[in-house]
C-alpha cells in the first residue's frame, strides 16, 4: 500500500493514483508556528555528494510495485514530487514523513529512526552496532545512512516503510526501512540541464543524459556539482563554516532484448569535502555554579552562546562509489526472477578540532574505510492465483576499519581545562576492524481467502557472523585480541486485509525481528564490566499495527491512518566509561513506541491539490535503571554512579510531528504556473539518550514557498522556479549534544534562504 503525496493507494484491487501536489494553504495559516526561537540558557528549565537517484521502473523486489508488500504504514513519494517539494537531501525527507527522524553530524555520524527506533545514540559512533532502520538504494542494502548524505537527484521513487521489515527487506530492519530508486535508462532520447542558485554561495549544477546505443542496449548518465556556502561565521578567524563542495557521476547501462529480459549495470563516484561546525547552544549550572564559564576563565578561552569561536577548524573528505547489476527475467507460467550483485565503497577522512578559541586538540576524528559486496536473489510468482508467494536467499559481507586518531596539544592550558595530565601531549590512536558475513533465506506467501479478503504471511532466518578486534595505544592501552560472534536472527510477519468496500480497505498486522547482535569497540567496557561486555546481544522487536485506507469522491478525498505499537527488548546503546573518556556499547533493558499516523489527500477542485500527514508519538523507556546519568546530574556533588531513565521519554521522539502542503496549478499565457508552500513542525525532543535537560531540542516549524512556470516547445520545455526556505527564519538545532563542563554544542539548521532554479528539458 503506497502512502502519502504522491504515492498510490491501493483500496479493493485496483491501483490508483493519489494527488501528487500537496499544499501550500494550510503551511501560510500555520506560519506564525515557525518563529519559535531556541531558548537561552536562563529559560531551558521553563520550557521543560551526490546520491544520484529516480519512479520505479522495477516489476520485482523492493519498488514501489513491489508484490508482497502487505498494507502498512508505507509512504511512497515519486521523483517528479520531491522535485517539486525540493527534497535533496536525506535530511529534508523527515519533513514529508512525520515519523522520520534523520541527525546529521557528518557524511560518518549520521543516524535515521522511524518512530522512536533505529539508533541507540550517544556520545560518538561506534561501528560494532547497527541502526534498526535499513537504507536501499536499487535493491541494495547500505551499511551506514552517510551512504546517502549526498545530494539526491534522479530520484525515481522512494518509500518510507514503518515498523518491523525483516521478512521482504532483510536483517538490521526492526525499525523500519527506506528505499530508494532511481531512474533507469530508455531507449527514447532524453536529456535535461538544470541549474539552482541561492544565498551565502549556493550553487547546483546537475545534468542527464538518456537514450538507445546500439540494439538492445540503453544508456543514461547523471553528473552533478554542488556548493554549499558556510552560513556558520567563525568568531576567531572570521570564516564561514558549515559549507561543502560535492561532486557526483553516475552511469548506466540497461540492456532489454525483450520483454522477459532485463539487465540494468550502475556504477557511481561521489566526493564531498565539507567544513563542519558546532554552535554553543549555551552552558548551564550545576548546583548554582556555571563550571563550563569557570573553567573557561581558568584557561583564558571565550565562548559566546549561539556562535563558532575555534582557534581551528575541522574539516572532512568523504568518497564513496560502487558498482552493481541488476538482472529481470520473466520465466515460464509468469514467474520472475531477479538477482542483483553489488560492490559498494565508502571512505571518510575527518581532520576534526576542538570547539574553544585555544588549542586542546586537533586533526582528531576517526578514519572510516567501509566496504560491502553482496548477493541477492528472488522469485515471485504469477499473479491472480489463489496463492501469491515470493522466496528468496540474501547474502551480505562488509569489511570495515576504523583509525581513530586524536592529537592533544601540550602545554598548561590542556592540563586546567582537563584538571589532569591524562590528555596533554598525547597522541591517542584506536584500531577496530569489523568482519561480517551474513547469509538469509525467506519466505512470503498471500492468501486471497475471499474477493474481500487477504491473508499475508512470511519468516526469514538469517545467519550472522562476525569477527573483529579493538586496539588502544596512549591512553588506557588496551588490545582485545580476535572476537567472534555466531547468531541466528528470525523474523516473522503476519498481516490480515479486509476490503469493506471499493473505496475502504481495513487491516491488522503483527511483525517480529532481531536486529544484529555487536562487537564491542571500546575499552571503557572492559575496563567497568570485564570481557563479556565486549559482546553486545540482538534486540528483540515484536510490533502490532490497525489501519484503514480509503478514497472516495473519485479519488478527490484520501484518508490513511494507523494506530502502531511496538516493543524492544535488549535495547541496544551506549554507555560512558569516565576512565577512558569513551563510549561503549551495552543491552539496557526495553522500550516501547505507540502512538497514531495518518495521511489526508484532497484535490477540492482542479488544479489545486492539499495534504496533512501526521504522528503523534508517545516512545519511552520501559526498563533502563542503568542508564547514564545526565551531566546535570553527573557533573553534581555526591553524583550516582547511573541513572534509573524508566518512563522517560526516548531521545529524538518528538511527540507530534506534522506536514501540511498546497499546491495550486493553472495554465498562463501559454504556459504552466504554480504556486506551492508547505509547513513541517517539529515538536521537542531530547538530543542524547540520556534525556538531559541541557540538550533538550525545542519545537519548531519550517515554511517553504515556492512559484514557478512551465513552458512546453514540443519536444522540448524549459521551467523556472523562485524557491524560499525557512521563511520566518526559524532558529533550530539539527542536533543537540552535551559538551564539556555543562556546556551543550549543535548544529542549526540553515537560516531563511532565497534561491532560484532554471531547468531544460528534452
Amino acid at each position: 500500500m503506497r502512502r502519502g503525496a504522491g504515492a498510490s493507494s491501493v483500496v479493493g484491487s485496483t491501483p490508483t493514483r493519489v494527488p501528487a501536489r500537496l499544499a501550500a494553504a494550510l503551511a501560510c495559516v500555520l506560519s506564525g508556528a515557525a518563529g519559535a526561537a531556541v531558548p537561552a540558557a536562563a529559560d531551558l528549565d521553563a520550557d521543560a555528494s551526490v546520491q544520484v537517484l529516480d519512479t520505479v521502473h522495477a516489476v520485482a523486489g523492493r519498488g514501489h510495485d513491489a508484490p508482497q508488500q502487505p498494507p502498512g504504514t508505507v509512504r511512497t513519494f515519486d521523483g517528479d514530487e520531491l522535485e517539486r517539494q525540493r527534497i535533496t537531501r536525506l535530511e529534508d525527507l523527515q519533513q514529508l514523513a512525520p515519523g522520520l527522524d534523520v541527525a546529521n553530524v557528518n557524511d560518518y555520524d549520521t543516524r535515521v529512526t522511524l518512530r522512536g527506533v533505529g539508533d541507540g545514540g550517544g556520545s560518538e559512533i561506534n561501528i560494532g552496532m547497527a541502526s534498526s532502520v535499513g537504507l536501499f538504494l536499487d535493491h541494495i542494502y547500505l551499511s551506514r545512512p552517510g551512504m546517502l548524505s549526498g545530494d539526491l537527484v534522479d530520484l525515481d521513487a522512494v518509500q518510507v516503510l514503518s515498523g518491523p521489515q525483516g521478512t521482504l527487506y532483510g536483517f538490521n530492519t526492526t525499525g523500519g526501512a527506506i528505499d530508494l530508486s532511481t531512474r533507469a535508462p530508455g531507449f527514447v532520447p532524453e536529456a535535461w540541464f538544470k541549474q539552482s542558485f541561492s544565498q551565502r554561495g549556493f550553487t547546483q549544477t546537475q545534468a542527464m543524459l538518456s537514450g538507445a546505443l546500439r540494439g538492445d542496449w540503453a544508456g543514461r548518465v547523471n553528473v552533478s556539482h554542488a556548493e554549499r556556502g558556510g552560513y556558520l561565521r567563525n568568531a576567531a578567524t572570521g570564516n564561514d563554516l558549515g559549507g561543502s563542495v560535492r561532486d557526483g557521476v553516475r552511469a548506466q547501462l540497461l540492456y532489454a532484448p525483450d520483454d522477459g529480459v532485463r539487465l540494468r549495470l550502475i556504477a557511481d563516484y561521489q566526493r564531498a569535502r565539507a567544513r563542519p561546525a558546532y554552535v554553543l547552544a549555551g552552558s548551564y549550572p550545576v548546583d548554582g555554579v556555571d563550571l563550563f564559564r569557570a573553567r573557561l576563565d581558568r584557561v583564558g578561552a571565550h565562548a559566546r552562546a549561539g556562535q563558532v569561536d575555534q582557534d581551528d577548524e575541522s574539516r572532512t573528505l568523504t568518497t564513496q562509489g560502487g558498482v552493481s547489476a541488476d538482472a529481470e527475467w520473466t520465466l515460464h507460467g509468469g514467474h520472475r526472477l531477479r538477482a542483483v550483485t553489488a560492490l559498494r565503497y565508502f571512505g571518510f577522512a575527518p581532520h576534526l578540532a576542538d570547539p574553544l578559541d585555544i588549542a586542546l586538540y586537533a586533526d582528531s576524528g576517526a578514519d572510516v574505510r567501509d566496504r560491502t559486496w553482496s548477493q541477492s536473489l528472488r522469485l515471485d510468482s504469477p499473479a491472480g492465483a489463489a496463492f501469491d508467494y515470493a522466496l528468496g536467499l540474501d547474502y551480505f559481507g562488509e569489511n570495515l576499519d576504523t583509525f581513530a586518531h586524536d592529537h592533544y596539544a601540550a602545554g598548561p592550558q590542556v592540563t586546567a581545562w582537563y584538571g589532569n595530565t591524562s590528555n596533554t601531549g598525547r597522541f591517542v590512536q584506536r584500531w577496530g576492524r569489523l568482519d561480517q558475513d551474513v547469509l538469509s533465506a525467506y519466505a512470503q506467501g498471500t492468501w486471497h481467502l475471499s474477493p474481500r479478503m487477504d491473508l499475508t504471511a512470511g519468516t526469514r532466518v538469517s545467519y550472522e557472523h562476525k569477527t573483529g578486534s579493538f586496539r588502544r595505544l596512549n591512553k588506557n592501552d588496551f588490545d582485545s585480541g580476535p572476537l567472534a560472534q555466531d547468531r541466528w536472527l528470525p523474523a516473522a510477519l503476519l498481516n490480515l486485509r479486509y476490503r469493506v468496500s471499493d473505496t475502504l480497505q481495513v487491516y491488522a498486522s503483527a511483525a517480529y525481528g532481531e536486529k544484529s547482535g555487536g562487537l564491542n569497540v571500546s575499552s571503557g567496557a572492559v575496563a567497568r564490566a570485564g570481557l563479556d561486555s565486549l559482546y553486545l546481544d540482538p534486540e528483540h522487536t515484536r510490533s502490532a499495527e490497525f489501519g484503514l485506507q480509503g478514497s472516495w469522491l473519485e479519488h478527490r478525498v484520501e484518508l490513511d491512518a494507523a494506530l502502531f505499537w511496538t516493543r524492544i527488548s535488549g535495547f541496544q546503546t551506549t554507555a560512558y566509561d569516565l576512565e577512558s573518556q569513551s563510549s561503549y556499547l551495552i543491552n539496557a533493558g526495553a522500550l516501547r513506541s505507540r502512538g497514531i499516523e495518518t495521511t489526508l489527500s484532497l484535490r477540492p477542485w482542479q488544479g489545486l491539490t492539499l495534504g496533512l500527514n501526521g504522528t503523534l508519538l508517545d516512545a519511552r523507556y520501559l526498563d533502563f535503571a542503568d542508564a547514564r546519568c545526565p551531566p546535570e546530574i553527573a557533573l553534581a556533588a555526591q553524583a550516582p554512579a547511573a541513572c534509573d531513565l524508566t518512563g522517560e521519554r526516548v531521545f529524538r521522539s518528538p511527540r507530534l510531528t506534522y506536514t501540511a502542503t498546497a499546491r495550486y496549478e493553472w495554465p498562463l499565457d501559454g504556459a504552466d504556473a504554480f504556486v506551492a508552500g508547505r509547513y513541517a513542525h517539529r515538536g521537542w525532543a531530547y538530543g542524547t539518550v540520556d534525556d538531559s535537560r541541557f540538550t533538550r531540542m525545542p519545537a519548531y516549524g519550517l515554511l517553504a514557498l515556492s512559484a514557478g512556470l512551465r513552458r512546453d516547445l514540443g519536444s522540448h520545455s524549459w521551467s523556472a522556479t523562485l524557491w524560499l526556505d525557512n521563511v520566518t527564519d526559524c532558529r533550530y538545532y539539527r542536533t543537540l549534544a552535551a559538551g564539556d563542563y555543562g556546556s551543550a554544542y549543535g548544529v542549526p539548521g540553515e537560516p531563511r534562504t532565497f534561491g532560484a532554479s532554471l531547468e531544460y528539458r528534452y
